[in-house]
């Protein structure tokens, strides 16, 4: 097991490279854990999606290493966010005065540490998923990026938490960020990431978040994903709901390149709820394979999945919507829809709604389907005097304007729309 491809790319020495300034002993014992355990894991299964012979590592290359250049639009960008990363740096802090006064915690995990290190060691190794398949051992040994966010109880933030979090393909090793968020008890925000790219090398990007929302909070969670064509991107999201606390997911799925997307929610409170809302577009020849599950621990939790996809060109995206129902979950509710829109001959898409019920007094249901545009809408709308290719986006934008329309964030509803409007236009 150990002499085997992905293990080839991997060494103990690897780790020292990832360590953090003055790291504490714990996280470098967890790191190394982390890295034996991984020759005994294996890689997430992705149904209908063969991807091991991807690569899962870039190492540095200093003869492909670029000048690194932010463009003037990217620096005003940053202004905008509570904190922003680049590769392994921290380049930008603005949290505003709401975050300020209610003692609101955001930092990048060398701060953290060096502040906070009972609170971010608890959280850190709390998340026993971090260590379960090779992709996340991976992700665990060899963490060199992180960002901390802690939000006190009864704080109520009216403003979201913005988090940036940049690729630096001017270098080419690999870059491994987690996020981690904590809503304490009865504490209520929103958070806003985004995932992007600068540079032109081909690399290997691993992006982890961990978010906790603990009895009778609320935290919503919003994603753009847009990493650059020349990503490979394995992206993990995990959240840990508590009792009668609401946990919602919300992401646009937009990279490029090839993407391994596991979008994970355990609703281990009584009365806890979980939604998670996806949507994708995937045009050239790249791939998406995302796995979303809600797993209901909680009597009379309630848990929903709701995915839509449209694939242009040569492209691949594949659902995996998984929903179950633990034993002892009195009264849980847990549903799931999954839909994708093919819009091309060569395009290849699938929809797998897959539930696992280990309790009788529950209720869960499931909805999949797959097809192409629909000739009736586009007959209707073009017998109104618009052009064939102004209706198909029109069809599209409604196609997956049903997940966008459930984001009150206008900005990240505004790059999302204008992704899918340029992704469009190219295919």
């Amino acid at each position: 097991m150990i002499k085997d491809k992905f293990m080839r790319q991997m060494s103990p020495e690897m780790i020292e490279d990832s360590t953090f300034d003055q790291e504490p002993e714990w996280m470098t014992d967890f790191r190394r854990d982390a890295f034996e355990k991984m020759a005994t894991k294996q890689l997430p299964q992705i149904d209908k999606m063969d991807y091991h012979a991807w690569k899962f590592i870039s190492t540095n290359n200093d003869d492909k290493n670029q000048e690194q250049v932010i463009d003037n639009h990217i620096e005003k960008e940053i202004a905008n966010y509570s904190i922003t990363t680049m590769g392994t740096k921290t380049i930008g802090m603005h949290p505003n005065d709401e975050m300020i006064q209610n003692k609101v915690i955001c930092c990048d995990f060398k701060t953290a540490i060096s502040k906070y290190p009972e609170i971010v060691q608890e959280y850190f190794t709390k998340n026993e998923a971090m260590q379960n398949n090779r992709l996340s051992c991976l992700e665990s040994s060899m963490i060199n990026n992180g960002i901390f966010i802690y939000v006190p109880k009864n704080v109520e933030l009216k403003e979201p938490i913005s988090v940036y979090m940049i690729e630096n393909n001017y270098q080419t090793k690999s870059t491994f960020s987690r996020l981690i968020v904590v809503g304490d008890q009865n504490s209520k925000f929103d958070v806003v990431q985004k995932l992007g790219s600068v540079g032109s090398n081909k690399k290997v990007s691993h992006v982890n978040i961990d978010v906790y929302a603990k009895d009778d909070s609320n935290v919503q969670f919003f994603a753009l994903d847009a990493m650059g064509e020349q990503n490979i991107t394995y992206v993990m999201r995990h959240s840990d709901v508590g009792r009668k606390a609401k946990m919602n997911w919300m992401i646009g799925s937009f990279n490029d390149g090839n993407t391994i997307s596991d979008v994970s929610t355990d609703l281990n409170g009584e009365g806890s709820k979980g939604n998670t809302r996806i949507v994708s577009l995937a045009n050239g020849r790249q791939q998406q394979g995302i796995n979303t599950r809600v797993t209901n621990y909680g009597k009379h939790s309630d848990g929903e999945i709701s995915q839509r996809g449209a694939i242009l060109d040569r492209a691949k995206i594949v659902f995996n919507g998984i929903g179950k129902v633990a034993h002892g979950a009195h009264g849980a509710n847990n549903q799931q829809e999954n839909s994708v829109l093919m819009l091309s001959d060569e395009a290849t898409g699938d929809a797998n709604p897959i539930l696992l019920i280990d309790e009788n007094d529950v209720i869960a249901g499931h909805k999949a389907s797959i097809g192409k545009i629909d000739e009736r809408q586009l007959y209707y709308l073009m017998s109104r005097g618009i052009k064939p290719e102004v209706a198909k986006k029109l069809v599209i934008r409604g196609f997956l304007g049903i997940i966008l329309s459930h984001i009150p964030s206008e900005a990240i509803k505004d790059q999302m729309i204008n992704i899918i409007e340029g992704k469009l236009a190219n295919g």
